[in-house]
């Protein structure tokens, strides 16, 4: 690993960053003047600059850098490499699709502002606890407009999140049909819905749990839930609270997949690698179609080091990533469909 930048680029990068920071609050108090619709507006002809050098502050910390432009493109690369941090990654690819080549209209910059403000919120927490940076520090006056109702209906849910101490769980496997933030506080909670991996996908299957825990979707996971309740309108209220989640694609779901490729595998789940990359997708939050998707070095060096770590002694299900990165990459006939595949891969 390159050296770290020296402390005078840290402090120029740092600088810049407060600076458009600054920019952020401002148009944040305006909220009452102008209306939620212009100053979010405003606040997204900052963000995806704000969001490039939060990456590059980031970046500092792993290479020898200068304070310049030509690095920022270097420091989105590797943010975008780094599992951890996929709320960046994420935020990034929102606001270069919403945000990068027009300007949204009030109405429109306001859902934006709804939808993502999450991201926001998890820049703010996590600058704050890796530098002590204090930015984004009047976020919560940014309005949500939630009614009085829901809120204290969030607040003790939160309460239960934050305090309860039940270690007795059960755990299954599920499809996550949806995951709705909510904030606490400025701390950031999670609605979930999700059915069995069994059975139908009616509504009367679903199920809704809470957690602080940022699931994925793409793809089957077990959860860990336990009972609790609430005291809400002078009711009690029961709640499922999920403690812990990894990602658990289904055997029957590699195996079908593996067939594609004219491979028979019996009981997928045994094997080391499929371990090790379970435990992948659940620690990065990458999905399958991202980690084809990384340059040469960095998926061999995943691939080696799951392998390693899992002692697995044979590579059948690497084997066909292989061949899907062979035909992504070079753009042949089925890529879309196998990229498709890869980004669910479920039998629901």
């Amino acid at each position: 690993m390159n050296p770290k930048s020296s402390q005078e680029t840290i402090s120029k990068i740092e600088n810049e960053l407060l600076n458009i920071d600054g920019v952020i609050c401002r148009h944040i108090e305006n909220s009452d003047l102008l209306g939620r619709g212009a100053v979010s507006q405003d606040i997204l002809s900052q963000l995806r600059n704000f969001v490039e050098h939060t990456m590059l502050r980031i970046y500092a910390d792993s290479a020898n850098i200068k304070f310049d432009y030509e690095y920022i493109t270097e420091g989105i690369k590797f943010v975008k490499s780094q599992g951890k941090l996929k709320f960046l990654r994420k935020f990034h690819e929102y606001l270069q699709i919403v945000a990068s080549h027009y300007t949204l209209d009030s109405e429109n910059s306001e859902r934006v502002m709804l939808k993502y403000y999450e991201y926001p919120l998890k820049i703010k927490n996590f600058m704050f606890k890796k530098y002590s940076l204090n930015i984004l520090e009047n976020l919560n006056k940014f309005p949500l407009d939630i009614d009085k109702n829901t809120q204290e209906y969030y607040e003790k849910i939160a309460e239960k999140v934050d305090t309860d101490s039940n270690n007795s769980t059960n755990n299954d496997r599920y499809y996550v049909h949806k995951i709705k933030p909510f904030f606490v506080n400025q701390r950031i909670y999670y609605e979930v819905t999700f059915i069995p991996v069994k059975g139908s996908a009616n509504k009367s299957d679903r199920t809704i749990a809470f957690t602080t825990l940022d699931l994925s979707k793409n793809y089957a996971v077990k959860l860990w839930t336990y009972e609790s309740d609430i005291q809400i309108l002078g009711k009690t209220m029961p709640i499922l609270i999920i403690k812990k989640w990894e990602v658990s694609i289904r055997a029957c779901e590699v195996e079908n997949f593996a067939k594609i490729f004219g491979v028979i595998l019996k009981q997928a789940n045994n094997l080391g690698e499929y371990l090790g990359l379970m435990d992948f997708l659940t620690q990065t939050g990458f999905n399958l179609v991202e980690l084809l998707d990384f340059d040469d070095r960095r998926y061999q060096e995943i691939r080696a080091k799951i392998l390693l770590r899992y002692n697995a002694k044979i590579s059948p299900i690497f084997d066909i990533f292989d061949k899907c990165r062979e035909i992504i990459k070079d753009n042949k006939n089925g890529c879309n469909v196998l990229q498709y595949l890869l980004y669910h891969l479920n039998n629901k």
